[in-house]
């Protein structure tokens, strides 16, 4: 292998390097590592990153920590495995948890306020872009269309529901609808529907096996458990009830998000804002996917938003954990399995479903934090100059970010 004298400190200061610079978001980031790991460092070939980027897109997480999780690997087994996902995102979590606290404690200042309502605009076109070219991929294979309208009209009806509970009927689905996780349910339904859809998918051609054990070693389970063991540990010791919803939450959010980091955005929302109840409303929402597009790193990071604001240093550190634990775990286990995953078309095909609901729920989350955060014509005419450039001039979103950062305390001041 071209990596094969790669150090664990060599591996642990490129995967800090790319947890630095990583903006724009999880294609943006996988182009990163491509530029470093393959064109500058020559530490991997495009057999194994093509091998990383395949696996990722059957395992839940965000896409970037799982191909970053193999190719650490591929360079030093289970340990690079371990270092490299943590130095993706490590920084991202620090500035993520400087950011929460700094808002959380001057968010009230006018200042403040005007940057989140530029910023908020803003994230509303960085979503409209995600759903429309995530959309295009389905509009490609016209039979998941169907799937991702009965989403979106399935979430756009819960979500529309409350504003009509002065009326009996509403007032008694609301009720009977309280502790439903709706939005896991939709995508359990598409998953079922992908495999019927998709029964006939034909087996994607991919590259031969990678070199390793044909199971994870003995202690590689035995690190598994200690590391839930301190898990364990950590929720027993600060046994709040709150906290342990948190982590089960996030946990949830990890294991059912497929096909990037975007489309866990429909999970946060109904886990922060309808199920818990943990942020405010759609703005304070709105604010926490503007600071994780601020920061580096995966859409994912969002999840260190919701932390802080529960349960502090503490909540934010065990919400990241939750998060992307799923993930990683699942990149541990599969690297060695490759060959067999690959050729498992139910998987595929219920991934299919479950990306294509992806897309509907997206949709509609979209929409409803347009409704609340596009109120007048300077946000409207902020949103649509970001769609306009990212759209049309395809420019950088970090640059779109930065430029609504420099002049929305101007615009919205006073507002």
């Amino acid at each position: 292998m071209l990596g094969s004298q790669v150090s664990l400190l060599q591996l642990a200061l490129a995967s800090l390097y790319i947890g630095i610079t990583g903006y724009g978001g999880g294609p943006a980031i996988i182009a990163l590592m491509h530029r470093y790991f393959i064109d500058r460092r020559q530490w991997v070939d495009e057999q194994d990153f093509r091998i990383a980027l395949s696996l990722s897109q059957v395992l839940p997480g965000a896409q970037a920590v799982s191909v970053i999780t193999y190719l650490g690997f591929r360079l030093g087994g289970m340990p690079g495995a371990i270092i490299a996902p943590l130095g993706l995102i490590g920084p991202a979590t620090v500035l993520m948890i400087i950011l929460s606290a700094l808002y959380f404690r001057f968010g009230q200042l006018s200042f403040v306020q005007a940057l989140f309502t530029g910023l908020g605009a803003v994230v509303v076109a960085l979503l409209a872009y995600a759903t429309m070219s995530m959309g295009r991929v389905m509009l490609k294979d016209r039979r998941a269309l169907p799937v991702g309208i009965v989403a979106f009209v399935i979430l756009t009806a819960y979500n529309v529901l409350p504003r009509f509970k002065a009326y009996p009927a509403a007032a008694h689905l609301l009720a009977v609808l309280k502790d439903v996780p709706v939005v896991l349910l939709v995508v359990a339904a598409a998953a079922v529907a992908g495999l019927l859809i998709y029964r006939k998918l034909p087996l994607a051609n991919g590259d031969a096996q990678p070199a390793g054990e044909a199971l994870p070693p003995r202690w590689f389970w035995l690190v598994l458990l200690a590391v839930f063991a301190v898990l364990a540990a950590a929720l027993w010791f600060f046994r709040g009830a709150e906290l342990v919803r948190l982590v089960v939450a996030l946990l949830r959010v990890g294991v059912f998000t497929f096909g990037g980091g975007y489309a866990s955005i429909p999970f946060f929302q109904h886990e922060a804002l309808v199920s818990h109840h943990w942020l405010a409303d759609q703005k304070q929402f709105l604010d926490g996917l503007a600071l994780g597009q601020v920061t580096p790193g995966p859409v994912l990071i969002t999840a260190t938003f919701i932390g802080y604001k529960v349960f502090g240093v503490v909540g934010a550190l065990l919400a990241t954990v939750a998060v992307f634990a799923p993930g990683v775990t699942a990149m541990f286990v599969l690297a060695h399995l490759h060959e067999h995953i690959r050729k498992l078309a139910w998987l595929q095909a219920m991934v299919r479903g479950i990306v294509a609901a992806f897309i509907g729920l997206l949709l509609s989350v979209t929409i409803e934090l347009a409704l609340a955060s596009l109120t007048d014509w300077r946000t409207i005419l902020m949103a649509v100059v970001a769609a306009v450039v990212l759209i049309i001039w395809k420019k950088d979103p970090l640059w779109v970010i930065l430029g609504a950062a420099i002049i929305s305390p101007f615009i919205f001041h006073g507002k």
